[in-house]
């Protein structure tokens, strides 16, 4: 399937995702943390596992079309990316299945890990 038939999903998974952080609030606990990983696209990568090289070219338009951005570690952690409070797909698209390394507050919510307002690391 093209990823053009899947923009309407990324848009609806992004605002069921970023349309619910109204109700995802960080404890005061959560802190800055440094993550290293490879910047993934979630769609892809949670319905078969897409990611790496081959697939840079699709994560890089997936990202860029709106869908949802994850940064998957060495150790398969995954957690959702976002800047201060909105997608920051614009500055992580170009990254798309490249190993970086965010910085930012770490929150965990029912089994699912976000880093919010990232900074990224030179």
């Amino acid at each position: 399937m093209k990823m053009k038939s899947f923009k309407w999903m990324g848009a609806a998974l992004a605002l069921a995702t970023f349309g619910s952080l109204g109700g995802w609030v960080s404890t005061a606990q959560a802190a800055d943390e440094t993550i290293k990983g490879e910047i993934v696209d979630l769609m892809c990568y949670i319905d078969h596992g897409a990611k790496g090289g081959k697939h840079a070219d699709c994560a890089q338009s997936c990202i860029k079309g709106g869908g949802p951005v994850g940064i998957l570690t060495a150790d398969n952690q995954l957690y959702l990316v976002i800047g201060e409070h909105k997608p920051i797909n614009d500055k992580l698209a170009p990254l798309a299945a490249k190993t970086v390394t965010l910085k930012g507050k770490v929150v965990e919510r029912n089994g699912m890990k976000m880093i919010e307002n990232v900074e990224i690391q030179k």
